[in-house]
């Protein structure tokens, strides 16, 4: 579970965060994304791939679920283990306002199909998962700001453009500046 203050307004966090199209920008490890509506109201089905890095082992992950907004601020994700790497998980955001900046909670659990080397190890699985979380963060809150300097307008292209000029938004190391989290 992490609980953060990000330096940003709700609304634009809210974007950021359920931008499931674009999910790249604020996790570089994702490296293809499919979205779908669902015939449940309120519910999109969303598939990525993903490549991963702990010391010399390189592997790949697929994630599938189904994404659902309960309420303004609040979404409940639950993972579909026919088209992922995971027999199980749940997730849920919560994301609320506190004046110009935005309360976020998110938790999350998941139980992997796929065999975990001995050598990496339960440590170093949690340490790489708890450091990608903080600097997905990191991003989330950076590219917040972006859009809430230059506009939320902005399309697609001209956004990317407008993060790869701040490389903080993009890179995985540095703008731990702002945010304020609690990791448990």
């Amino acid at each position: 579970m992490i609980v953060a203050v990000v330096n940003a307004p709700e609304d634009y966090v809210y974007q950021v965060v359920t931008d499931y199209k674009h999910v790249f920008r604020i996790n570089p490890t994702v490296t293809t994304v499919d979205v779908q509506d669902t015939d449940r109201d309120g519910v999109v089905r969303v598939q990525h791939h993903s490549k991963h890095s702990i010391g010399p082992f390189r592997f790949n992950i697929d994630w599938g679920g189904d994404i659902e907004e309960t309420e303004h601020g609040h979404l409940k994700i639950t993972t579909n283990p026919d088209i992922s790497s995971f027999d199980s998980g749940s997730a849920i955001w919560v994301i609320n306002p506190q004046g110009n900046r935005t309360w976020v909670l998110h938790e999350s659990k998941l139980k992997p199909n796929f065999f975990i080397p001995p050598v990496v190890g339960d440590y170093l699985i949690k340490r790489y998962i708890r450091e990608a979380t903080l600097h997905t963060f990191n991003r989330i809150e950076c590219h917040a700001q972006v859009m809430l300097e230059r506009g939320k307008e902005a399309d697609s292209e001209q956004l990317n453009a407008l993060l790869r000029e701040n490389e903080d938004c993009i890179q995985r190391h540095g703008y731990e500046a702002g945010l304020v989290a609690k990791i448990q």
